[in-house]
């Protein structure tokens, strides 16, 4: 009965995935292509110029929301049976965000002035303007980024995937990219991105309706108050911790880069850094889209069991999916980043390599975090994270001073081992819950043996591509083929080291034949 349960849940996971992984991947390829024609349209210093002004608002957005996001998926699965507790739960949700949104957008608009006097210099004319439109942008995405939080928690990743995944990164894309063709700089180019919001905020309203089913309503009572934001807010201030342990990198390196780096191109670089190592966590964003409301139904209900087998599987599937990823981009990271800029790719090579080894490593852990949180320990990665936040603040003020650019990502590749390292102690320790076991030598050792067909297919075409074009078509040469040969490499391995029968025996249940 237990594995039927499991399978039955991690169904409903995998379901989500699969929705999460489409649409991701093409949220991937979209938002790569919006960082390439930003870095081309608008050139290294503006292009960090838009990026640290997008940093701005990735940091006010914890307080727009308290917690709101994570609120739902606690509360909307757990009240299934109480309609119209779920519906006063549900509008709290909303207007949370909205005030938190409009009062902190406000703020932002008013202190924008004051703000730019700690940016690079070179950034300084713009920057204020860039700030005063993005404010535009923060109670619409914090009410959208709800309503997406609502699809996850009903199962119903479709829309979600199409809101969050495709069609915001699209219409950044065609507004961006309208924007640069009329001749617009990067004001112009900053409002194309809230217009887009305008719309993806008007059509997200309507799937609500639509879709959804579930009408909010105020008037929550004193208890109801009470326990909403007893879950709400100590997550606001988790996810503040969240975001200085894996964010405050780009900050710092925006406001000490006039100081400390050389080049005035920093946040662009560290940014595209960042996009390019994020790749690597598409598979444990795919998995844990339902896992939350999920994992909080199987505890309340004192399935104990079924969440280890479902936590256990979950976590050797993100492992095995992010390690070819993690192998190619260490391979091919100065590739990847000349496809952007050759002064990209001379000094963001050793960034990148570094927030590679950290996005692994989340990777690598599974969906830790939220089995602590859906297992009431939120107090509890309220202290770490906090803990781990502070020190990656510290480490990187100290070694931006010493290092510069490199210093920021040593600062904050060891910050997110380390939280990834505590939670399995954490998880462990509370729950008696551990991902592990030797299942986990077949994807290792079909990653070597990719590893050593990528660099053999690296060095062989080293002699025949090198002047067929420009770096950019030399590079994207070395990555398309290289990586070709490596995936089809380690699919095979693992094909011949055989899949393990629970997977087997999963798949051969759920998918279409």
């Amino acid at each position: 009965m237990a594995d039927q349960s499991s399978d039955s849940s991690l169904q409903s996971v995998s379901r989500g995935a699969s929705f999460f992984m489409a649409g991701k991947g093409l949220d991937n390829g979209l938002r790569f292509l919006l960082n390439w024609v930003l870095v081309r349209g608008l050139g290294g210093m503006l292009f960090s110029v838009y990026t640290l002004g997008l940093v701005i608002l990735t940091f006010a957005q914890v307080f727009t929301n308290l917690g709101t996001n994570q609120a739902i998926m606690k509360f909307v699965p757990k009240y299934n049976d109480d309609p119209l507790k779920r519906r006063r739960m549900l509008g709290l949700s909303y207007l949370t965000s909205l005030v938190g949104g409009v009062t902190v957008g406000v703020g932002i608009y008013i202190a924008a002035p004051w703000i730019t006097q700690f940016v690079d210099p070179e950034y300084q004319p713009y920057f204020t303007d860039v700030l005063r439109v993005f404010a535009f942008l923060l109670p619409l995405d914090t009410l959208i980024s709800c309503f997406g939080s609502l699809f996850k928690s009903l199962e119903m990743p479709e829309y979600q995937v199409f809101i969050r995944n495709i069609l915001t990164p699209l219409l950044r894309v065609v507004g961006v990219s309208v924007a640069l063709l009329l001749g617009f700089a990067v004001i112009g180019t900053v409002a194309a991105t809230v217009v887009a919001t305008v719309i993806v905020f008007c059509l997200a309203v309507w799937l609500i309706v639509e879709k959804a089913g579930l009408k909010p309503k105020l008037g929550a009572s004193r208890k109801e108050l009470v326990e909403f934001y007893d879950f709400s807010l100590p997550l606001t201030a988790t996810q503040t911790g969240q975001v200085l342990a894996s964010k405050v990198d780009l900050l710092m390196v925006g406001f000490l880069a006039g100081a400390y780096i050389t080049t005035q191109d920093a946040v662009g670089i560290y940014k595209i850094a960042t996009v390019l190592a994020g790749i690597l966590l598409l598979p444990l964003s795919a998995f844990s889209q339902l896992f939350p409301p999920i994992a909080s139904r199987l505890y309340n209900n004192g399935k104990m069991d079924d969440l280890e087998s479902l936590y256990r599987r979950i976590t050797r599937w993100t492992f095995t999916l992010g390690l070819f990823p993690a192998i190619g981009a260490t391979i091919y990271a100065h590739e990847l980043l000349v496809l952007f800029s050759d002064s990209f790719a001379q000094e963001g090579t050793s960034v990148l390599l570094l927030l590679v080894v950290a996005q692994f490593a989340n990777a690598s852990v599974g969906p830790s975090g939220y089995v602590l949180m859906m297992t009431d320990h939120h107090y509890l990665t309220l202290v770490n994270q906090w803990l781990l936040g502070v020190c990656n603040v510290v480490m990187n003020y100290l070694l931006i001073q010493q290092f510069g650019l490199i210093g920021a990502a040593i600062a904050t590749a060891t910050t997110i081992v380390s939280i990834n390292a505590l939670r399995i102690i954490q998880v462990w320790y509370t729950e008696r819950l551990f991902p592990y076991s030797r299942r986990y030598f077949k994807p290792v050792f079909a990653g070597a043996i990719s590893a050593a067909v990528m660099v053999g297919t690296k060095t062989v075409l080293e002699g025949y591509v090198t002047g067929l074009g420009s770096n950019a078509v030399v590079a994207f040469i070395h990555g398309a083929v290289g990586g070709v040969l490596g995936l089809a490499a380690f699919a095979g391995v693992l094909y011949l080291l055989g899949i393990e029968q629970e997977d087997r025996d999963f798949f051969a249940d759920n998918l279409p034949t």
